[in-house]
């Protein structure tokens, strides 16, 4: 379905930017305003929670044109679930130090993933990208 579609190269690229915000803003300045998603906690928990379920349906649904059910869209649709899945992991991580005993586990996870949340970033807007202009494209 194409709606699918164009939701899935949007989640990814608001996604992967929203990851990426604050090295981009640096050298490309309209660009500062993902970094200021990245701040708010709610917009982060809802730009997580859509771009996983999009990622998953997309394991399922087939871009217009694709020929290969599942392997067609599969970088797309494993960018979306990691990409939400790690925006997610930062929104649920502890704040304070009775919260981070008690979420350990969370927090090593949480701590594990930010050290990659750039080039995680650059990675999904890319994949949206070339996603968007090879639609029919297998794997992407």
């Amino acid at each position: 379905m194409a709606q699918f579609y164009l939701l899935s190269v949007l989640a990814n690229a608001v996604a992967g930017l929203v990851l990426a915000g604050g090295i981009l803003a640096d050298r490309v300045p309209f660009l500062a305003g993902f970094a200021k998603l990245y701040a708010g906690r709610t917009a982060q928990a809802v730009l997580g929670s859509v771009t996983l379920v999009v990622g998953v349906i997309k394991l399922f649904v087939s871009s217009p044109g694709e020929l290969v059910p599942v392997a067609g869209d599969i970088l797309p649709a494993l960018a979306g679930i990691v990409l939400g899945g790690v925006l997610l992991v930062e929104t649920f991580r502890p704040g304070s130090e009775a919260q981070a005993e008690k979420y350990a586990k969370v927090k090593k996870i949480s701590k594990a993933v930010m050290f990659y949340r750039v080039p995680l970033g650059i990675a999904g807007a890319a994949i949206a990208l070339v996603h968007f202009l090879l639609p029919s494209v297998v794997i992407l």
